[in-house]
């Protein structure tokens, strides 16, 4: 659904810069952002896609979170072309 360095589905943001727009490059406070965001889904907003649950252990989310973190750290000549990916 998403897309990760430009590749993938274009449903859902990039998630190359995840961690700089939801975590503000705090590893803490994105880890975080990561365990209530993925434990509140899906979110009943209107007009939006619904992300489905996962039912991730806690372990598994933080291991989710540290890949974004190291992915949000790789040279890719300045993709996403916006914070919002």
């Amino acid at each position: 659904c998403h897309t990760i360095v430009g590749e993938g589905a274009y449903y859902a943001p990039e998630l190359m810069n995840v961690f700089q727009r939801r975590g503000g490059g705090d590893e803490a406070a994105f880890k975080a952002y990561m365990q209530g965001w993925m434990a509140a889904q899906p979110l009943n907003t209107p007009n939006r896609r619904k992300m489905p649950q996962f039912h991730l252990s806690e372990k598994e989310v933080n291991n989710l979170a540290d890949f974004l973190i190291w992915t949000s750290k790789v040279n890719a000549n300045d993709w996403p072309p916006t914070i919002e990916g």
